[in-house]
């Protein structure tokens, strides 16, 4: 029967070979149990079968019979296997008494073998003896129970079994049929076995207490081999430190004596630099004092130059007047290329302000051919835009002052207004030029303590309609008068720009130009159908004076007349002429003095009522053709030109708020 006890991990179960007819032992540690009452009530005892033989009786009355013991009660659960690592820690007593009570030879012999058998087979498991040999004394019944399936013990093992737990040899042999001395022998080696049995019962608690022991002791290690390579990488790392800073240490101490050499040498320059600011401080106090009394005379330049430029203004106004508030300037073109071959009318050009137009149709022979008239200033045909813009700049100059001006282009189809307001690419007209001086004027009006604002408007009159040149979109428009000046007036629902440049200004009159409508007639191959005005408004403000100035230039660039006979678009026509008829009509009652001017007959007469008769310096240019053809129109042209120039209309005012502060102290002086 297999032991219960727990074995080692590394030794294997010892497994008993017996005979398959023989009976399997049964535990004999509770043999003590097995009394004299139990051995009557034995069934062996009971049994009224006839006496056996002697032989057979000794069979019948071994141990191995009794079927009825029961095992002890363990009080504790199965020990764990010992490992084999740890099998080296326990005491040679130990030892001994764990080979002693696992080792088969200290079991109880069976019934029918003599103490002396077990003498001699524990005298040959102590020998040399190879271990596959069985011991040879003995009878076959008193073989060794497993002793072929255990490997073979060591002599160290077999030496503590014989000397540790040595059994005496019993010379004695018991009788098979005295139980009670087989019960006393078994019992006193059951006593024995029970020893030896708990000593190894403690034996795991102290294989517990050893491995805890063992695994606190082998984490302690771990755990000090890992704080040992740490302290090793910080010793490594704080080596490195050590021999980094001692690096940086020799750096820093040459940075030091450099430092100290270039302190030295600042040092010296300080107090070199010291001497040198007395002198300077000196030499401010004495700059201070010149700088006040040069502050004071600015003060007094800039008052004086303030004032000139005041005087200035009411002379250059001065000289306008007497120039004439209505101005009229004539100018014949040139023929084109293509034109070469034209009949050219007579042309005398008496003086700069006197022209003769002479008709030199062979059909018409009358005595007086020619008709003199005598404007402002009379351009040629080869004048260049240079000659004539040079005229015109004075009336920017006023525009900037303060005042209202007004220029504008009358003629014919094909006589050159376009050309004289526009220009073209190489030859810039009025209205560009106009465009560059005054951005380069209001510049130097900054030295002088002036900020102007600007802002421009775009429209035209096509057909009695007025019409956004910046904004394409429909949308009613009209003509209205001011509240403050009933002889101002001003444009409802119109686009207006504020510019800060010259090239804005001029892409906006570009796109203006684009929305213009033109169209090919007679005399022109893009002439243009509509009467188009240019508003620029300008605003300027002295901060210090607190004085504010309020001007504007309006440039108009009139439609065409045209023989309505020899009109293919009859309708434009027909409101072209209309509208200068009526403009000729203002001019006739200005001139004649009238109670009554009809300026809202028409829309151009009623947006040109400020620049024709009221707070405004007008110029007028007369363009025409110096063709045979255009004769007739050219001297309608001429004529009106010279009615013009007679109309004599009130002083132009200039606008000037003395104290932006307070708008009431406006006035028009």
């Amino acid at each position: 029967m297999e032991s219960k006890l727990p074995k080692p991990t590394t030794n294997k179960r010892p497994v008993l070979l017996m005979d398959r007819n023989k009976c399997q032992p049964h535990n004999l540690l509770n043999v003590g149990r097995f009394d004299n009452e139990m051995r009557s009530n034995s069934p062996d005892m009971q049994r009224s079968a006839p006496l056996q033989p002697r032989v057979k009786l000794r069979r019948s009355r071994s141990a191995s019979d009794l079927r009825d013991l029961k095992p002890m009660k363990r009080h504790e659960t199965t020990l764990a296997p010992i490992p084999a690592k740890v099998a080296r820690l326990i005491p040679p007593s130990s030892a001994s008494n764990i080979a002693n009570a696992f080792n088969p030879t200290n079991r109880p012999p069976r019934i029918g073998t003599s103490n002396s058998g077990i003498t001699k087979r524990l005298t040959a498991q102590t020998s040399k003896a190879p271990p596959t040999k069985r011991a040879a004394a003995g009878p076959a019944n008193s073989t060794v129970i497993g002793a072929n399936s255990r490997k073979p013990m060591s002599s160290a093992t077999t030496t503590s079994l014989s000397t540790t737990g040595a059994v005496k040899p019993i010379n004695k042999r018991i009788p098979p049929y005295d139980f009670k001395a087989r019960y006393n022998d078994l019992l006193e080696k059951h006593k024995v076995l029970k020893e030896k049995y708990e000593q190894v019962e403690n034996l795991p608690e102290q294989l517990e207490e050893t491995q805890s022991h063992l695994i606190s002791t082998t984490e302690e290690l771990k755990n000090t081999k890992i704080d040992k390579e740490c302290l090793q990488r910080q010793v490594k790392s704080q080596q490195q430190k050590i021999e980094s800073l001692a690096d940086s240490l020799t750096k820093t101490t040459d940075e030091l004596q450099k430092l100290k050499q270039a302190y030295n040498k600042i040092k010296r320059e300080h107090d070199e630099l010291s001497v040198e600011v007395l002198e300077l401080r000196d030499r401010s106090a004495d700059l201070e004092d010149k700088n006040f009394k040069l502050m004071e005379d600015i003060t007094t330049c800039k008052e004086q130059l303030f004032r000139s430029n005041m005087e200035r203004k009411e002379l250059h106004n001065a000289v306008m007047d007497l120039r004439g508030n209505i101005r009229v300037f004539c100018r014949v073109r040139p023929p084109l290329d293509f034109e070469q071959d034209k009949l050219l009318c007579g042309w005398n050009y008496v003086d700069e302000s006197t022209v003769e137009i002479i008709n030199n149709d062979p059909l018409v022979r009358a005595k007086n051919n020619g008709h003199s008239f005598s404007f402002d200033q009379v351009f040629q045909p080869y004048s260049k835009q240079e000659d004539i813009f040079e005229l015109v700049s004075p009336l920017i100059q006023s525009a900037l002052d303060g005042y209202n001006v007004c220029i504008f282009a009358y003629g014919q189809t094909g006589s050159g207004k376009t050309f004289t307001m526009d220009g073209t690419t190489a030859n810039l007209g009025v209205i560009p030029r106009t465009v560059d001086l005054l951005f380069d004027s209001i510049k130097a009006y900054r030295n002088l303590g002036w900020q102007y604002e600007i802002k421009a408007q775009f429209l035209e009159i096509y057909n009695e309609v007025l019409y956004d040149l910046l904004d394409n979109e429909p949308k009613e428009m009209e003509i209205r008068m001011m509240k403050n000046n009933k002889n101002d007036i001003y444009v409802s629902n119109i686009t207006q720009e504020t510019v800060d440049n010259a090239d804005r200004l001029r892409e906006l009159m570009k796109v203006a130009g684009m929305n213009r409508a033109t169209a090919a007639t007679v005399g022109n191959e893009r002439s243009s159908r509509s009467h188009a005005v240019t508003k620029i408004g300008l605003i300027g403000t002295h901060i210090e004076k607190r004085e504010t100035s309020i001007g504007s230039i309006n440039l108009v660039d009139l439609a065409g007349s045209e023989s309505p006979k020899t009109s293919v678009r009859m309708n434009e026509t027909k409101n072209i002429n209309r509208s200068l008829s009526e403009l000729t009509n203002v001019i006739l009652a200005l001139l004649q003095k009238q109670d009554h001017i009809p300026y809202r007959n028409s829309k151009l007469t009623h947006l040109l009522m400020p620049s024709l008769g009221g707070n405004s310096k007008t110029l007028m240019f007369i363009n025409v053709a110096p063709f045979q053809d255009c004769f007739n129109e050219s001297l309608k042209s001429l004529r009106f030109a010279a009615n013009v120039n007679q109309c004599k209309i009130a002083k132009a005012r200039r606008v000037r708020i003395l104290n932006t502060s307070n708008a009431n102290n406006s006035s028009l002086i």
